[in-house]
């Protein structure tokens, strides 16, 4: 069983993980940040939809303190990320930046992972 330590270790590991690779990559492949964050409008209203779904979610958890919200925010939240990467990759291709959200994504299937673990 682990202690509260060695998850907050193993999640602060993740995250120094997360930045270097993220570092690594925009460094070989040339990536830069993005001057806009939305392709289209249709990719802007559908996050901003996401969003505010995920915005509910909270504000229920925050009531109501139950962890089927957690839960669900965690899937709008993988929604919302691979819906970006596809999007990035179907009309940015050339920028690479859907090579960023792909690992923004990785990792948060891991945190999702270690708490779902955790809390079980």
């Amino acid at each position: 069983m682990m202690t509260v330590d060695m998850y907050i270790a193993l999640i602060f590991l993740l995250l120094v993980i997360y930045v270097l690779l993220q570092y690594f990559i925009r460094q070989k492949y040339n990536i830069s940040t993005p001057l806009r964050f939305f392709v289209n409008t249709t990719h802007k209203w559908i996050e901003i939809i996401l969003i505010v779904l995920g915005s509910v979610l909270f504000v229920l958890f925050w009531i109501m303190e139950d962890w089927v919200f957690v839960y669900l925010l965690m899937a709008v939240t993988l929604v919302i990320l691979c819906h970006r990467a596809f999007v990035s990759y179907k009309y940015e291709r050339e920028e690479r930046q859907y090579m960023i959200t792909l690992v923004d994504l990785g990792t948060f299937c891991i945190l999702f992972s270690i708490v779902i673990v955790g809390y079980i």
